[in-house]
């Protein structure tokens, strides 16, 4: 006996219609993930052709540039070997470079100074006030100090503000007088009288 499909009964018919439903999108899924139904085109730039020239002229390139690197590396192995010698033959600049030797950079020194002291400066000192009072002492043409964080210049018996940069703009007599024990950041010439 033969069953027809309107011999099924109707929640056998809903079955078998969500079964084929679930097996369509389940096969539609995996077919997604799978990337079945992509859009870019053979070419483009989400799924690029090269050719062997291609590839050749990125290899050369790439071997071009290591090349010289080495070359480069070669080059500062025996500058340090040349500067790590004897000195025998070594200059500055050596043959075939420009510039100047480099110049060591003086850094600050922390300075204790007791009460009314004064520190001479000299062209271009550096100071910074860490700790106690001290006021500006200007130079013979009563020029002053100059203090690059308030952008201002400081005259004769002003205060000098903590933390700030003072700069000595020359070596004539200018400095500071401290009016406590102070602690300076001090980076240059200085004397303490």
């Amino acid at each position: 006996m033969k069953k027809t499909w309107s011999g099924f009964a109707t929640g056998n018919k809903r079955r078998i219609v969500f079964l084929v439903f679930a097996s369509l999108l389940v096969v539609f899924v995996l077919g997604k993930a799978a990337g079945a139904n992509q859009t870019t085109a053979p070419g483009s730039e989400g799924d690029p052709l090269v050719t062997a020239s291609w590839v050749e002229a990125k290899i050369d390139a790439f071997a071009k540039s290591l090349k010289e690197e080495q070359t480069e590396r070669q080059k500062l192995e025996d500058r340090m070997k040349l500067l790590e010698g004897n000195g025998v033959g070594a200059e500055w600049p050596l043959p075939g470079e420009g510039g100047y030797p480099a110049m060591p950079v003086p850094i600050y020194e922390v300075v204790v100074v007791p009460e009314d002291e004064f520190i001479f400066t000299g062209a271009g000192t550096e100071i910074i006030l860490r700790s106690g009072k001290a006021s500006a002492v200007v130079g013979p043409h009563g020029d002053g100090l100059s203090d690059l964080t308030a952008g201002v210049n400081l005259a004769q018996k002003e205060p000098v503000q903590r933390d700030h940069l003072i700069v000595s703009p020359r070596d004539d007599g200018r400095g500071i007088l401290t009016l406590t024990e102070a602690i300076f950041l001090i980076r240059g010439d200085y004397k303490i009288k």
